[in-house]
């Protein structure tokens, strides 16, 4: 199953507009695994993904590989695509 993250911050102006398009995505595409990443959480992903700018958004294919990496807020639509 593909995994998409969204690595953000609860006090990034660009995170907060795009958590609920994130969410609305999630909500609405089956066979995806979606996870919202804090940075200020200390996850190892945050390193392992090189994360430096936020929001960033990954796709991992099945085995954990990284299929695309994006920073920026995208609309919903850009997301659908994004993760195809």
């Amino acid at each position: 199953m593909k995994t998409v993250i969204k690595y953000g911050s609860k006090t990034c102006g660009p995170c907060i507009v795009y958590g609920p398009k994130f969410q609305d995505v999630a909500d609405r595409t089956d066979g995806v695994n979606f996870i919202s990443i804090d940075t200020a959480s200390g996850d190892p992903r945050i390193l392992e993904h090189g994360i430096r700018n936020i929001p960033t958004t990954v796709v991992l294919d099945a085995k954990g590989k990284v299929l695309k990496k994006k920073s920026g807020v995208m609309s919903t639509d850009q997301l659908k695509e994004f993760i195809k």
